[in-house]
């Protein structure tokens, strides 16, 4: 899995992850039951902050491309 965040863009960090997650369910690459890196993992490879990483997997969540498991993380259920 890439994942790039650019600083430089007008859009937000949390969008642009929100959004190349959310491609790699649709496109197959993150499969049904996969567990999504873990937030303070993800926030150190791309240098963001582990909140930014929150409402990414927040949204991912609220629009059903993934649950969140208690002590276990989060997973793809698309």
């Amino acid at each position: 899995m890439k994942l790039t965040i650019d600083k430089e863009k007008k859009e937000a960090a949390y969008l642009q992850l929100y959004t190349q997650l959310k491609e790699d369910i649709l496109k197959g690459h993150l499969r049904q039951g996969a567990r999504l890196p873990s937030k303070r993992l993800l926030a150190a490879e791309q240098d963001i902050s582990v909140i930014t990483v929150e409402h990414a997997y927040a949204l991912l969540v609220d629009e059903g491309y993934a649950v969140s498991r208690e002590r276990s993380g989060y997973f793809v259920s698309f």
